[in-house]
């Protein structure tokens, strides 16, 4: 309903023009009535009307500077200003104040309703274009925190990044500074034995929610990733003056209180390294889940540069790169160079002079950290451990390398545990629901698998990442439509499953090599040819 008050001097010309109005448009409430300025400023605010027909020459207040007084506490209202006088000088005055239109005293029923019939019009249409920008808005406010995950999923864990990953960041915005650093929030479920999967899972989803609303809250500047198994990755990046111990340790006790306060499960937080570039931030994710190895700190958090490094630096030094490329050949399938590493690692103990059992333990954590991380991936691991106290060095080898063993075993039975028509049913999902929004986490619900090692096998399978994949569909989904409809741009835009028609040229032109706007053309040409 379109709200209208009428503001005149003369009695009679306030119910004739009522009368028209009512008489000519539907959708249209005359909210009341004013017969001088004063009153038509008081009536504004108080009925909020849409639209004001305002007489120009009344007493006291006269109609602009009534138009003035209302447009400081509604900038949305139109008007149509109503005078006996037609000069340039008054259209002048009316147009600068940014009135829609205007009638003459007396005008033809005819003139009245063209008049304020388009400028009706035009409220719709404004109207309609306001609601399409809340819409955009509100998807764009759904899909930030997707787009947010993916993010993550893809700088942490991915091998392959999406060409589409540049476009993500710069929808999000990176925030301008110092450099970033991840923290791993871990929870435990040592209380949660026995509890329904769905319940857990449910419960792990609400407790996301409320460690994402509390870094908001808490106005930090970060990029959350998908709860996945029982972690949550959370790359927090350095602004003012702060140092990153600092910061880095008030954050992980803060995370870590409202873990305990909104949950029953016993979190951790293993702090990352700082690093100055997004490529580097893998880097601080892994030494996260190193510094994660002792859960039985009292703080429960831990920063990765606080971990022992037992008695000799050299020892330090040299195995510290040799653990975090342990988890990165794990994470891609690579368990032969693990083992090597591995065997590395042994033989800088060894060189040093330590005692083996020191060795064994810092294998084992490290081993403890693989299968922690399997774990996440989807990947069954049983749980591993030592016959006993290793004697020396060449025991330590052996019962080292059949730990190992069994880990790449365990990750090669789930994997061919994979159904044969699984893969298969990804993409015909993904082709028959491109033009939604599709995120990893909904895609692997599908298939019941956890999000990463969905991620994962489809790169290996398919060679692209699942993104890739989905644009391309939404690419063939769009030529389509340019080829068997006269729909425009911006439709397709909308049908395909975006929502910003440059953002689709964007990626149309990168994929496909021409604008779409050229694209068409080109389809159009022959049948041009053909009529000549």
């Amino acid at each position: 309903m379109i709200r209208i008050l009428i503001v005149d001097d003369e009695p009679i010309e306030r119910m004739a023009l009522q009368r028209i109005i009512e008489t000519s448009f539907t959708e249209v409430e005359i909210v009341g009535q004013a017969s001088n300025g004063r009153e038509a400023i008081e009536s504004a605010e108080l009925l909020k009307p849409d639209l004001i027909t305002m007489d120009i020459k009344m007493p006291g207040i006269n109609g602009l500077q009534a138009i003035e007084r209302i447009k400081t506490f509604s900038d949305t209202v139109k008007f149509i200003v109503v005078t006996a006088f037609d000069t340039f000088e008054f259209a002048r005055s009316a147009l600068q104040m940014g009135v829609s239109d205007y009638l003459l005293k007396p005008s033809k029923t005819t003139v009245i309703q063209e008049t304020i019939g388009k400028v009706i019009q035009e409220i719709r249409s404004n109207r309609m274009e306001s609601e399409h920008r809340r819409m955009d808005s509100e998807r764009l406010r759904r899909m930030l925190p997707i787009v947010e995950a993916d993010i993550v999923s893809q700088l942490l864990f991915d091998d392959a990044p999406s060409l589409h990953l540049s476009e993500m960041i710069e929808l999000l915005g990176l925030p301008a500074t110092k450099g970033g650093f991840v923290i791993n929030l871990l929870l435990s479920e040592s209380s949660h034995e026995g509890r329904h999967e769905h319940g857990r899972h449910e419960e792990l989803e609400g407790l996301h929610a409320v460690i994402v609303k509390q870094l908001a809250d808490w106005n930090v500047h970060c990029w959350i990733g998908k709860i996945t198994g029982n972690q949550i990755p959370i790359i927090l990046f350095m602004e003012g003056e702060q140092s990153y111990r600092s910061y880095a340790l008030i954050m992980g006790r803060k995370l870590v209180q409202a873990a305990l306060r909104h949950s029953g499960y016993e979190p951790f937080a293993g702090i990352g390294g700082l690093y100055g570039e997004l490529k580097e931030l893998r880097k601080s994710y892994h030494e996260s889940m190193l510094a994660s190895v002792d859960l039985s700190l009292p703080a429960r958090f831990c920063l990765y540069e606080d971990l022992p490094r037992h008695d000799s630096k050299s020892i330090s030094r040299l195995t510290m790169e040799l653990e975090k490329n342990v988890l990165e050949d794990v994470r891609r399938g690579q368990f032969d160079a693990a083992a090597d590493l591995v065997r590395q690692m042994i033989d800088v103990y060894e060189g040093a002079g330590e005692r083996v059992a020191i060795a064994q333990q810092r294998v084992f954590e490290v081993i403890i950290i693989v299968s922690r991380m399997l774990h996440e991936m989807g990947v069954d691991v049983q749980k591993l451990y030592y016959q006993g106290q290793t004697t020396s060095y060449v025991q330590l080898r052996t019962e080292t390398r059949v730990l190992i063993a069994g880990i790449a075993e365990a990750a090669a039975r789930s994997n061919g545990e994979l159904e044969s028509g699984l893969l298969l049913k990804l993409k015909h999902y993904i082709k028959d629901h491109a033009h939604e929004d599709l995120s990893l986490e909904r895609l692997a619900a599908v298939v019941d698998r956890n999000p990463y090692y969905v991620s994962k096998l489809f790169k290996e399978q398919f060679g692209m990442n699942y993104i890739d994949f989905l644009t391309e569909c939404r690419m063939e989904a769009a030529k389509q439509l340019m080829l068997e409809s006269e729909m425009s741009l911006k439709e397709i835009t909308f049908e395909i499953g975006y929502n910003d028609p440059n953002y689709f040229s964007r990626v149309f032109k990168k994929i496909v090599g021409h604008s779409p706007t050229d694209y068409r053309k080109q389809l159009l040409r022959p049948a041009n040819k053909k009529q000549l």
